[in-house]
């Protein structure tokens, strides 16, 4: 039976970032749990960042065998374009690539990523890209801006080739209306603000998720050395992981929220990729994402000896920040 393993992988965080502190001396507080967030620069959006993802990805990859190419994110820059075409253009791929785009939602990443596999079998080149990359927006005046981040993260998929091995997918979905939604000709998330409401959604759909995975492969919380869940705070993530029975030390890698912010449709794929910098032999890992709606895909991966292909360590990107007020953020964000 042929596997189907990440064998690479790449990040790109924005170098600039907005500290808690500054909505606090601003508005007088802040709605978000963040130490601090990534923010997009003037010249910066999702495409952007998506290239720089892949090139990060693609570094030591033969790009002549890349045959599929998924692109997530729930803020295109255009509300109807190929945008899988600039993207193609600017890491000088093949042409006749296998392409999809995923939006609409934060479980656009995973929902790329299984794409991926499936459209793998159609072609005869050996590799699949994958691109998530998000940056949420909403009105300033709205409390759920405040943890509204930025990042794009890419991997490429392999056939038959040692890396992390993909071993299973679970689906759980369902309706939970007023959860973050957008209408149509809108730029700025909507929310009806109630926490319990949306908690509540959240947990019953990741927990159902994960049991799923869980019951489908025969294991248990302990045979997973890390787990990453989708975050829109991470003490919401946290209480629910150790509810479905992880421990502190299953779920610390894969915690980036505080960081970074609630990267949306990056979410969960971006702890992967956290992990896999330090992950060791024979570790398996869950990701599982989530989408306001609400549905979630629970991804179940193996690790090999093999080390994965990578070129700058998260932690570095991590720390390579530089800081702006909040006056500067609301002028990039063209509020002011």
């Amino acid at each position: 039976m042929m596997t189907k393993n990440i064998v690479s992988y790449g990040v790109y965080l924005p170098f600039l970032r907005i500290k808690r502190d500054e909505y606090v001396n601003a508005l007088g507080s802040c709605s978000a749990a963040i130490k601090e967030k990534a923010v997009m620069d003037i010249d910066e959006d999702v495409i952007t960042m998506a290239v720089e993802a892949a090139r990060d990805a693609i570094a030591d990859v033969d790009i002549s065998q890349i045959g599929v190419l998924t692109l997530a994110s729930t803020n295109f820059p255009y509300q109807e374009k190929v945008m899988t075409g600039t993207v193609i253009e600017a890491l000088r791929l093949n042409k006749n690539v296998l392409t999809c785009q995923h939006g609409n939602s934060a479980l656009a990443g995973t929902e790329a990523f299984l794409a991926a596999l499936g459209m793998l079998e159609q072609t005869e080149q050996k590799y699949a890209l994958v691109i998530v990359s998000d940056s949420l927006s909403a009105d300033a005046s709205m409390d759920i801006e405040h943890g509204f981040g930025a990042a794009a993260c890419a991997f490429v998929l392999a056939k038959d080739e040692p890396g992390l091995e993909f071993e299973g997918a679970y689906a759980y979905t369902g309706e939970s209306m007023g959860l973050r939604y957008r209408l149509p000709g809108e730029t700025s998330v909507r929310d009806i603000g109630v926490k319990t409401y949306a908690t509540q959604a959240y947990n019953d759909t990741v927990k159902n998720a994960v049991w799923g995975l869980l019951g489908q492969l025969g294991r248990n919380p302990v045979d997973y050395s890390h787990v990453i869940l989708h975050q829109n705070d991470v003490k919401t993530a946290s209480a629910l992981g150790k509810k479905i029975g992880f421990n502190e030390e299953q779920m610390k890698e894969g915690l980036l929220f505080n960081l970074v912010g609630d990267t949306g449709a990056c979410s969960a794929m971006l702890g992967l990729c956290q992990v896999l910098d330090n992950i060791a032999s024979n570790d398996k890992v869950i990701v599982c994402s989530y989408g306001s709606g609400a549905g979630s895909h629970a991804l179940s991966f193996k690790s090999t000896n093999q080390l994965l292909k990578r070129t700058k360590s998260f932690k570095a990107m991590l720390n390579k920040k530089q800081y702006i007020n909040y006056i500067q953020y609301l002028k990039l964000k063209r509020n002011i």
